[in-house]
């Protein structure tokens, strides 16, 4: 009988074993953590929206994309520069939008991504060991106010960080959101009274992205 028991017993200890194993390894590689020595200067540059599949460094154009307005750019600027340098533990040196060349923004025909040589290229040209590329994908601002709305805030921005000296993206850092409210989903509830049950707008809802890519990327 206790032979049967422990027989019962094995496969469902190794089940188990196995479940923990997997609930320690990362979901990602944004899970890993990285260390990026305090020597290094990161260059960060202003931020772009590839508005075709030719401007991106990777990934694809979302379906409808939502396209943010040139005159508020520079305003995801300063509020970038302000996350980074809370607190931050190296230096940043930020780079003025006037400097941004044409031709990382001009049109190709080709569906592939083929903009890291342009911005390894533009790296170069400014003197960066590391470039930090901002960018946004989709943006759909909040219809409404605070209090109440029909359409709430959607965006996805992406982060990439780029070796200039061998060409490679070091780490990609991805965040997506559309608000959702208490109502609709009830597992948001921590993030809900951290935005003091208000709805955001699309940028102060990419402040979150942000974040999140200083702690995915170990800025």
């Amino acid at each position: 009988m206790q032979s049967r028991l422990r027989m019962l017993l094995l496969p469902a200890l190794c089940l188990l074993m196995i479940a923990c194993a997997c609930s320690r390894r990362p979901s990602s590689t944004a899970d890993v953590p990285r260390v990026i020595s305090p020597s290094y200067v990161i260059s960060v540059a202003p931020f772009t929206q590839p508005i075709n599949a030719s401007q991106l460094i990777t990934g694809h154009i979302p379906d409808n994309q939502g396209r943010i307005a040139d005159e508020q750019l520079p305003s995801l600027d300063r509020r970038f520069q302000t996350v980074l340098n809370a607190g931050a533990k190296r230096q940043y040196k930020f780079i003025n939008a006037i400097d941004l060349p044409k031709d990382l923004t001009r049109f190709h025909s080709s569906e592939q991504p083929q903009a890291l040589p342009l911005w390894v290229a533009y790296g170069k040209k400014q003197g960066a060991q590391l470039l930090l590329v901002p960018q946004v994908l989709d943006w759909h601002e909040r219809q409404g106010s605070k209090a109440g709305v029909t359409q709430p805030a959607h965006v996805r921005v992406e982060f990439f960080l780029i070796n200039i000296a061998n060409g490679n993206v070091m780490s990609r850092s991805v965040f997506e959101e559309q608000q959702e409210g208490l109502v609709d989903n009830l597992l948001n509830v921590g993030t809900f009274f951290k935005r003091h049950g208000q709805w955001v707008t699309a940028e102060e809802l990419s402040e979150d992205g942000m974040r999140k890519a200083v702690k995915d990327m170990g800025l």
